[in-house]
């Protein structure tokens, strides 16, 4: 219904200062909001509601997107799985600096992991909750220059991190 009422739907969310993100290879579409000055922004309905990530979920976006990419390059599969523990591993990694807490870590991982699936960025595939489908929609929230930005911006941290960090290896 949506492609053959394409024109129809961009015409009216226009109005309001938004556009239709249709991406119909992928199987899916969105809605966003329309670059426009300040002063005409003021002017139009808040519709769509920007939340911004904190940093475990903003790393685990970060993270599926990358293995996105290569799962689109190298394999034949048309869906990219990700499991839990696999999740949990790879964040763990991160967030380990300075945290003592693992439980702790363990709750922000879940945390994260369940807001993307709220976010439909992440798609339960079993009753357990252990395994999760990547959805092709991350594609369009997060290009390859906010990959590069952040990744950057991981490197920074890490320099001053690990540039004021106490040497546990002088005893």
């Amino acid at each position: 219904m949506l492609l053959k009422h394409q024109h129809g739907v961009r015409k009216h969310v226009a109005e309001w200062g938004g556009d239709l993100e249709l991406d119909e290879a992928e199987g899916y579409a969105r809605l966003k909001e329309l670059d426009v000055d300040e002063d005409i922004r003021e002017q139009l309905p808040t519709i769509i509601e920007k939340r911004q990530l904190n940093y475990p979920t903003t790393l685990l976006v970060v993270l599926l997107r990358k293995q996105l990419i290569e799962h689109q390059r190298f394999s034949i599969e048309n869906m990219l799985r990700v499991n839990r523990t696999d999740i949990h591993e790879q964040l763990t990694n991160f967030l380990n600096a300075g945290q003592t807490d693992e439980a702790k870590i363990r709750d922000r991982i879940d945390e994260s992991i369940n807001t993307l699936e709220r976010y439909g960025l992440l798609r339960s595939l079993g009753s357990e909750g252990n395994e999760y489908e990547v959805r092709r929609i991350l594609n369009s929230f997060v290009d390859i220059e906010f990959i590069s930005e952040f990744e950057e911006k991981l490197r920074q941290y890490a320099l001053t991190y690990f540039k004021h960090a106490p040497d546990h290896d002088a005893d």
